[in-house]
């Protein structure tokens, strides 16, 4: 016997490159949030971690394999950023302008298909 189950969502694997000023970025999380106007749909958002090439492949939370085809918000987020303590100041800069944490990119994924995100860094 099932009790309530959400209505499943077709994954398409999708994989693709991080860059940062045109040269592939390792060490940035990449998240993939849906744009759902069904509100009865729930559709999952998917992540993944760019490697030293600046590859990525993306998973579900659910560690599913893909993400749902169609419009997304893409956040771009640099682990390896220097995180400091209010009112201090980073040895680092960063190499991410502080607009690609915030879903500023938009990508429709298709089957097939893959991402090239390309990020800036901060104005100088």
């Amino acid at each position: 016997m099932h009790g309530c189950s959400e209505p499943t969502v077709e994954l398409i694997p999708v994989s693709g490159i991080v860059k940062i000023d045109g040269k592939p970025a390792n060490g940035i999380m990449v998240m993939f949030v849906p744009n759902t106007l069904d509100e009865t749909v729930v559709a999952p958002t998917s992540q993944a971690l760019s490697n030293d090439e600046g590859k990525f492949e993306l998973y579900t939370l659910q560690n599913e394999k893909g993400a749902v085809p169609g419009a997304h918000r893409v956040s771009l987020i640099d682990t390896f950023e220097e995180r400091v303590p209010q009112g201090e100041v980073a040895t680092q800069p960063p190499r991410l302008a502080t607009k690609f944490a915030t879903g500023s990119i938009s990508v429709n994924l298709k089957l097939g298909e893959e991402v090239v995100l390309d990020a800036t860094g901060p104005k100088k």
